[in-house]
């Protein structure tokens, strides 16, 4: 992956971990986290939030569980304690750091 693709990847998972950090629950479908990134002004796919969640998983950042409805599949993610702390500024190697807050 080039330097600015993985600079973008970086900033993508810090946005879906603050994401998760404002909702009640800490809680979120991998669709409705798709919609929101987008709004947050990354061009993204459903497969890269999918790919997002199961590297942000493989480093306990979230929990993902997947719920059947009918013929459908709902990916959530659930924040936890560990992918807290990195959405409030934690270093991690897959998650850019936030900007200091003025």
């Amino acid at each position: 992956m080039s330097s600015l693709a993985e600079t973008f990847a970086r900033d993508r998972r810090l946005v879906i971990l603050r994401l998760l950090s404002e909702q009640d629950g800490y809680a979120l479908s991998a669709n409705m986290l798709t919609k929101a990134v987008r709004q947050m002004r990354h061009s993204v796919y459903d497969d890269t939030i999918a790919a997002d969640l199961v590297m942000l998983e493989q480093h306990a950042l979230i929990q993902r569980d997947e719920e059947r409805h009918g013929q459908k599949t709902i990916v959530v993610a659930t924040l936890t304690r560990l992918g807290q702390d990195v959405a409030g500024g934690r270093p991690h190697p897959i998650v850019d750091q936030p900007s200091p807050k003025f």
